[in-house]
């Protein structure tokens, strides 16, 4: 019985049911959406249009099994292992961040700035790089580029390289902690150098969508309500230290810290920066360069 074809009205109709009371109706079909592209190639289109269609029992199981573990609250992105970012195809599992759109916007951002200055001698350095998706996506659009990434996971930093190969797209992983301030000296300078770190107090967890708290890692999302800008101090100064000049600093930003950021970079020498909005119209990013200051190298422990 438990094999038998079902109708695609029929699953449409228990993912509508089902999880009416963790999710609006939109998101559902989303959900929907995304997994018959994933396993069965259809678009949005194909779905309403072979609604009358069976699925075989082994489809069939798939699919409810899936509606079981989001009715569990799993992410969407964990349950198909993939999404896309941008023009990249990313791998993402339970210990890896989900890339969020907002993080697109930063890439995008990136890119338009750096775009027409492609065939230049750039490099770019991505801190606490999770999936890899800013990484592989800037590689991608520009293979001239020179980029790394670190990040303190092992988990994450084997997650990305499966992406950069996924992508055919080469860049250079280094497991470290941005925070233990004795190993900046073994890195080199950088032209351009993003992060997404953690930003969300851990007095907001409780506010927060049970498929986040429940599944995501914690350490990439949550910092103390005592010292929410540890990883921001901690970066810009790294920066200021390692950025070619002219270079550019570029961070996702939780809104709430947006103007002590700002101030904090003017602080220890950054010419410029400017708190950036997202589309949703928060305050979301921030771009900062070093232009006018000497960059001294010469307590880099690296061969320049």
């Amino acid at each position: 019985m438990k094999n038998n074809p079902v109708s695609v009205k029929i699953i449409l109709d228990e993912f509508r049911q089902k999880l009416a009371a963790n999710y609006g109706q939109e998101e559902v079909m989303q959900f929907v959406y995304l997994l018959f592209e994933e396993w069965m190639g259809w678009n949005k289109a194909d779905v309403h249009m072979e609604t009358r269609k069976l699925l075989k029992g082994e489809e069939a199981a798939r699919f409810r099994d899936a509606l079981r573990q989001l009715q569990k609250n799993k992410p969407i992105q964990y349950i198909i292992g993939v999404m896309h970012f941008l023009d990249t195809k990313i791998k993402v599992q339970e210990g890896v961040l989900i890339p969020r759109p907002e993080t697109e916007e930063l890439v995008a951002m990136i890119l338009s700035d750096y775009n027409h200055r492609q065939y230049e001698d750039l490099s770019l350095l991505d801190i606490g790089t999770g999936s890899g998706c800013i990484p592989v996506a800037i590689k991608k659009q520009m293979p001239g580029m020179e980029v790394t990434a670190l990040d303190i996971s092992p988990v994450a930093l084997q997650v990305a390289r499966e992406n950069s190969m996924l992508n055919q797209c080469r860049v250079k992983f280094i497991l470290a902690d941005i925070l233990d301030r004795k190993i900046w000296k073994n890195f080199p300078g950088y032209m351009v150098i993003v992060s997404n770190p953690p930003y969300i107090p851990e007095s907001e967890r409780l506010s927060m969508h049970p498929n986040v708290v429940k599944y995501e890692l914690h350490e990439a999302l949550f910092v103390t309500d005592e010292d929410p800008l540890q990883f921001y101090t901690a970066i810009a100064e790294f920066a200021f230290l390692h950025l070619v000049r002219p270079g550019s600093l570029y961070l996702e930003i939780n809104e709430r810290f947006g103007k002590r950021i700002r101030e904090f970079l003017l602080s220890i020498g950054f010419d410029k920066a400017e708190v950036l909005k997202d589309i949703h119209g928060k305050d979301r990013f921030i771009r900062a360069e070093a232009k006018t200051t000497m960059l001294d190298t010469s307590y880099w422990n690296v061969e320049h």
